[in-house]
């Protein structure tokens, strides 16, 4: 009986190690399905989100009950583009501490002035936002005349940065935490009248 142990310990092994590798196939698809460069963006559930809508720069953007808007002090450092607004989400419980503004948010919603006359990747290319190794797809958002993903894998997160140009303005878009999926998938730019 004692040669049989290792027998029944190999069979159990080699079951967990299949489910295992199943397991991570379908996350692998999920994941790969949801991170489309383009085409429609799959129906994303956020019944109980509350909504932020911005009518003056014309977007809107769903977020979870548990998280809030933290107050402007001051905008972007000047070595960034200038942004005329600047949204971020964050949890509630973070917001309310003492290194509330140490810690990265969930989301960061920027809105800049698009000169007319450029592509979107020349005024990214202007500001150093395409660094030499990053990542570059094109991504659709139904009101943007161009889009861009820019992923750059040697940095630490948040390290992927979605833009969308209109003939007014550059909406940058940087997600970061287990929500942010839902909440790009919510984000759509609005007609003000």
């Amino acid at each position: 009986m004692v040669n049989d142990a290792p027998i029944l310990f190999r069979v159990g092994w080699l079951s967990h190690v299949i489910v295992a590798s199943v397991v991570l196939a379908n996350c692998d698809s999920a994941a790969r399905q949801l991170d489309r460069p383009t085409g429609a963006s799959p129906v994303i559930q956020t019944k109980g989100w509350k909504m932020h809508t911005d009518p003056t720069y014309g977007f809107a953007v769903e977020y979870p009950k548990g998280y809030v808007i933290l107050k402007e002090i001051t905008l972007p450092t000047p070595t960034q583009p200038a942004a005329v607004q600047r949204v971020r989400f964050q949890r509630k419980h973070i917001a309310a501490g003492q290194f509330a503004d140490l810690e990265p948010p969930m989301l960061t919603i920027q809105v800049f002035p698009r000169p007319s006359g450029r592509s979107l990747r020349d005024w990214l290319n202007s500001f150093g936002l395409l660094p030499p190794g990053s990542e570059i797809t094109a991504v659709q958002l139904p009101g943007a005349r161009e889009g861009v993903k820019v992923a750059l894998r040697q940095q630490l997160a948040p390290n992927e940065f979605l833009y969308f140009a209109t003939d007014q303005y550059v909406y940058g878009l940087i997600p970061f935490g287990p929500e942010s999926a839902k909440m790009l998938a919510s984000f759509r730019l609005i007609v003000t009248p």
